[in-house]
């Protein structure tokens, strides 16, 4: 039982039949003991669909609506990649090299076979974003012991 909508001032509510599928893929590949490549997929994809409409009383109580008659169904979907390309160039030190993908897809259909509803989140619009980033570490002694020879 949840909330499906408002019509004039009437709240409606509805039975309805939740399906939440999640799916995550994780891959880690070393090519050596200072480079890595880390790969994370995932796939979220959840879809309501309304069986039977119920209107808000003054009391709190649900009185049947069969006249209800609008699309209160939803669906929504969430794909992301993340691949994270990391090399230790010196102790400490590091770049990293960052490519990550996200892909929301929502609406009022909802597709119940889960590679037809991946197509569908495929073929939405895709928000991409690359990152490049180095951290160095500066040993603040070997520092000082150089400025003190020289």
């Amino acid at each position: 039982m949840g909330y499906a909508s408002t019509l004039c001032d009437d709240i409606i509510f509805a039975n309805r039949r939740i399906n939440t599928t999640e799916s995550i893929l994780n891959l880690k590949y070393s090519f050596n003991n200072k480079m890595g490549l880390t790969l994370r997929g995932r796939h979220y994809m959840s879809a309501v669909e309304n069986r039977k409409f119920f209107s808000l009383q003054q009391d709190g109580g649900l009185v049947d609506n069969p006249s209800f008659t609008q699309n209160a169904d939803r669906s929504v979907n969430f794909f992301n990649i993340d691949m994270v390309y990391t090399w230790q160039f010196a102790p400490g030190s590091f770049i990293n090299l960052v490519w990550k993908n996200a892909v929301v897809n929502s609406g009022n259909a909802v597709e119940t076979n889960y590679f037809k509803n991946l197509g569908e989140t495929l073929d939405a619009d895709q928000n991409n974003n690359l990152s490049f980033k180095i951290i160095y570490f500066l040993d603040y002694l070997k520092l000082k012991k150089v400025k003190r020879e020289g």
